[in-house]
């Protein structure tokens, strides 16, 4: 009967590391995602902006700082219950499928954001610009993918 608590209990801080870690990885590559965005400064400091461009840019870096934040916050949230589903339910649940979900639902909504943000900040840009800012982005993306 003592090996079985032991088994049970080795199981279950096993499941808890590896909920936790992943939770911990997730975050990260988010983390990384939104570094990835010194794109802004990027365009602020290789493209010749004129003022007005300036402040549409700026206004959309605003805004997408906004949705950024709330998306931060519901990952965050997710992780939140990731970690209560695996300290709690000590084996795969619904519940615990639930917050992979949601986890899984932010970061989704989060590259989504991102994406969008590129292009709203590209239709600001003339045509010359719209290329170096393309080559920009392109080079940012390779860069993040190497790192991982």
């Amino acid at each position: 009967m003592r090996s079985i608590w032991r088994t049970l209990a080795i199981a279950a801080f096993v499941g808890f590391a590896s909920g936790a870690a992943g939770v911990a990885v997730g975050l990260k590559l988010a983390e990384r995602a939104s570094a990835r965005f010194s794109l802004d400064a990027a365009v602020h400091r290789e493209l010749d902006l004129s003022e007005a461009q300036n402040r549409a840019l700026e206004e959309i870096e605003a805004r997408h700082a906004e949705r950024r934040t709330a998306l931060d916050a519901e990952m965050r949230a997710a992780a939140r219950e990731i970690a209560a589903a695996i300290h709690e339910d000590h084996e795969p649940s619904e519940r615990l499928d639930r917050a992979i979900a949601r986890f899984h639902e932010a970061m989704g909504q989060t590259q989504q954001e991102a994406v969008r943000h590129v292009f709203e900040m590209r239709a600001v840009l003339d045509e010359r610009q719209q290329a170096r800012f393309d080559d920009i982005v392109r080079a940012e993306l390779l860069r993040a993918a190497e790192e991982r």
